[in-house]
C-alpha cells in the first residue's frame, strides 16, 4: 500500500517516486496545490476503492497523513 501511495503521489506531483519520503509535506512540493490535492484524492479513492470524507481530504498535509488515512480505510493494512 505505501509503495502504491508513493507511486500515485509521484505521478500527481510530477516527482520521482524516490522523492516521496514519509516526511514529505505539502509545503515542500511546489505542485501540491488544490487541484493536485483533488487529483491525489480521486486517484487514491479509485485505486483503493475507498471514499474519503471532506475532513480527511482537508487533513492531507503530507505523505505520512495520506498513508494514515488510507490505512484507516483499509483496516490497518500495510
Amino acid at each position: 500500500m505505501i509503495e502504491k501511495i508513493r507511486e500515485i503521489a509521484a505521478e500527481v506531483f510530477e516527482l520521482d517516486a524516490r522523492e516521496i519520503a514519509h516526511d514529505l509535506r505539502r509545503e515542500d512540493v511546489d505542485l501540491w496545490d488544490s487541484l493536485a490535492q483533488l487529483r491525489l484524492v480521486s486517484t487514491l479513492e479509485q485505486e483503493f476503492g475507498i471514499q474519503l470524507s471532506m475532513q480527511e481530504i482537508e487533513s492531507l498535509d503530507g505523505i505520512a497523513r495520506v498513508i494514515e488515512v488510507v490505512r484507516g480505510h483499509l483496516g490497518g493494512a500495510p
